[in-house]
């Protein structure tokens, strides 16, 4: 589910933003509580807690620069050390804090009152490039399988078929692990081993032939694909 947090202490502003976000994506056919789903905070202290707390629930999140007395650059700059992963966008009526909110790495700045079309364009362009896509898409039968690429931790191929390892439960598909390799992104998922695809945002630690991920669990790695491995880890690292 696409998840979008609000934080402003104005609460016409919140209500409107919230108006604005929910028209633009249900004009694209998309269901409130089941496709998307949005939360409004008048409250920093408040956001932040959600935020820290469900670290990769929020995909999307409009912050105000002045919010209750609080730095909203400052509430941004906390989140960012977490491993949350979220887009942000700054919304304020002060136009003085935009290069300071370069740090916090904010998709769009814009200045109250807002633009209508521009934040629906910047949160349709962010669902469609950002959320839509990044997850890999497959035909199971008649069924289609939609797994998001954060929540593989490694893909297995065993008997014939294919098995991901997700978050919390594991999903089987008939096709073959060098299909499969072709469209996952090269940056975060490594082929690891003639039956393994590993995907480097979960792993703590690789050694001589293993790669230890963040779940616990340990996956082999070839010694035919250990050294481009290593190499392809180190790049991932640096970006």
């Amino acid at each position: 589910m696409y998840f979008v947090a609000i934080g402003d202490d104005d609460r016409m502003f919140l209500e409107e933003a919230e108006g604005i976000v929910s028209e633009c994506l249900a004009a694209d056919g998309l269901v409130r509580g089941m496709d998307f789903e949005i939360e409004c905070y008048s409250e920093a202290d408040k956001l932040a807690a959600a935020l820290e707390n469900g670290k990769n629930r929020c995909q999307l999140l409009l912050l105000d620069v002045e919010f209750g007395g609080v730095s909203g650059l400052n509430v941004a700059a906390s989140l960012r050390e977490t491993d949350a992963v979220f887009r942000l966008i700054y919304i304020t009526s002060y136009r003085d804090y935009v290069f300071e909110s370069f740090d916090t790495q904010p998709l769009h700045y814009l200045l109250k009152p807002v633009d209508k079309d521009k934040l629906a364009a910047l949160i349709r362009e962010d669902y469609r490039r950002r959320y839509m896509d990044a997850r890999v898409h497959l035909m199971a039968g008649s069924r289609h399988i939609s797994i998001e690429y954060r929540d593989i931790y490694a893909v297995e191929a065993a008997q014939h078929r294919v098995i991901f390892h997700l978050r919390n439960s594991m999903e089987e598909w008939s096709g073959t692990l060098r299909t499969l390799a072709q469209d996952l992104p090269g940056w975060c998922f490594c082929r690891c081993h003639n039956s393994y695809i590993i995907n480097f945002s979960h792993v703590t630690e690789l050694v001589r032939y293993q790669a230890k991920m963040d779940n616990g669990t340990v996956v082999p790695i070839s010694k035919r694909f250990y050294k481009p491995a290593i190499e392809q880890y180190m790049e991932f690292l640096k970006n």
